[in-house]
């Protein structure tokens, strides 16, 4: 796969289905939401393929990352993920830039609610806080493993838009009016 996406295992489809439609309305205005595949993996119930057809910048990308992790009124939910971004999509200057991919993720223990970790494919593990700051760590959270995807072992469950009835003031939490 040469697009940057998201795999995310341990979550039942009604709970992703419902993850994915809110974060498609509350970031409806960036454009990045329109039209967000969900594929299942063909052998399991519980493993996900997300993808976006207009590709987030790199910051959108780890709010996502983020936002799944730590989804709004989803009780239960422990999901395992990762996000694969290009680097050569990042416009920015960033020390963690090494390779063709990084892989972004969360740890309850190590990444705090505005953040997402990341490991380049010479293994550095960064935080980047969603204030633009990177942060080198000391020790090694994951290792960078590039997972190949093939769509024809996923079946295609839904395209995910933002649900345009409701007013903008009703869908955006409170940090999104500043």
């Amino acid at each position: 796969m040469k697009d940057s996406f998201i795999v995310i295992d341990n979550v039942r489809e009604s709970d992703i289905l419902k993850a994915l439609q809110e974060l498609s309305n509350l970031y409806s205005d960036t454009g990045f939401t329109d039209e967000i595949k969900l594929y299942r993996k063909k052998d399991k119930y519980d493993s996900f393929l997300i993808q976006f057809t207009n590709l987030p910048d790199f910051e959108r990308f780890s709010y996502f990352v983020n936002y799944l992790f730590y989804p709004f009124g989803i009780e239960k939910f422990e999901p395992l993920l990762k996000g694969y971004y290009q680097i050569r999509n990042i416009t920015e200057s960033f020390e963690f830039k090494t390779g063709e991919w990084i892989m972004l993720f969360m740890t309850k223990n190590h990444t705090d609610y505005d953040e997402v970790s990341l490991v380049n494919e010479k293994n550095e593990n960064f935080n980047y806080d969603f204030g633009g700051g990177t942060k080198k760590l000391n020790q090694q959270l994951e290792m960078f493993k590039l997972i190949k995807i093939d769509l024809s072992n996923y079946y295609h469950v839904k395209d995910i838009n933002p649900d345009k009835s409701k007013p903008d003031s009703e869908s955006k939490p409170w940090w999104k009016f500043w």
